[in-house]
């Protein structure tokens, strides 16, 4: 189904995964809301792209009709600079720039916020958009929304200063849908008996800089920078990442007086959740759902 839509891909940086597909309904409609996808992999999986989301699109798309057509201008997904992956080495005197992969936070992050920012600029909806992730991507958009990029983030001209008035600013999305989400990497680590700390050293250092990215740890108050829906789902058969994460967050959120989603009705491992597609594709349908009741701009 998704395959039947117009695609495609557009650069908003010089890295090779600095890119961001566009699969178009009505990108013209500004009273529509796009899906803007944010995909997982542990930060460093180069096997898992930006193309992973067309799962979910044709799920949406075959099970959801005219509601579609009526409520959604588009779907987008996400590429970022990953980190390294120790069964996809690289030969950094023998790869380009432009493909290495030796990310690490807030580069992943970073690089979010760009592709948010240059589809703004180039497609001009603004806020009107729900952002959704999975596991890592889940991260990321929780990053998003805590403003947890470097300092010195600014968009390049073409990915955001048409946007935003001041640097590292975009607009904040009318909800956040994270699904089998990482949000505590001190926590998850200790509860896997610290397996997952060869992956979260390579996204975001030593174990002493984790908490200041992740998003449960975050020093802020979500209520102060946000006022849309806060959406967190997740399997109960996820096999890499517990239910504790979620529920953390849930917590987090709604002490920091967000209005919060919980998703139910999730189901599959890890990652066929969203392979399968179709729990997540409900649950994007009921947020649509609510934020038109709020006649969120």
């Amino acid at each position: 189904m998704a395959d039947a839509l117009r695609y495609t891909i557009h650069q908003y940086g010089t890295h090779e995964l600095q890119r961001v597909g566009v699969w178009d309904l009505d990108v013209d409609d500004r009273a529509k809301y796009w899906i803007v996808y944010i995909h997982g992999g542990a930060w460093r999986d180069p096997r898992i792209t930006h193309e992973t989301f067309k799962a979910i699109v044709s799920h949406i798309l075959q099970s959801h009709g005219e509601g579609v057509r009526s409520s959604i201008a588009a779907f987008a997904s996400i590429d970022y600079r990953l980190s390294p992956h120790p069964d996809f080495p690289q030969d950094p005197a023998g790869t380009p720039p432009s493909q290495y992969r030796d990310a690490i936070h807030p580069d992943h992050l970073d690089d979010v916020r760009s592709a948010i920012a240059f589809l703004q600029s180039s497609f001009g909806f603004a806020g009107k958009y729900v952002l959704v992730g999975h596991s890592a991507g889940a991260c990321l958009a929780y990053q998003v929304l805590a403003g947890l990029s470097s300092p010195s983030y600014r968009p390049d001209r073409r990915a955001g200063d048409d946007v935003e008035g001041r640097k590292g600013e975009l607009k904040l999305p009318g909800a956040v849908f994270g699904f089998e989400g990482i949000y505590d990497f001190t926590g998850l680590n200790a509860r896997v008996d610290g397996s997952y700390a060869g992956f979260l050293t390579a996204a975001f250092g030593q174990p002493e800089k984790w908490d200041a990215a992740a998003p449960l740890k975050y020093e802020g108050n979500y209520g102060d920078r946000f006022n849309g829906i806060a959406a967190l789902g997740h399997s109960p058969d996820d096999e890499l990442v517990d239910a504790q994460e979620t529920e953390g967050m849930v917590e987090r959120l709604r002490k920091d007086e967000v209005e919060v989603l919980v998703v139910e009705g999730l189901r599959g491992k890890h990652d066929e959740v969203w392979q399968n597609g179709d729990g997540v594709a409900n649950a994007i349908m009921r947020i649509l759902a609510l934020l038109r009741k709020r006649s969120i701009p």
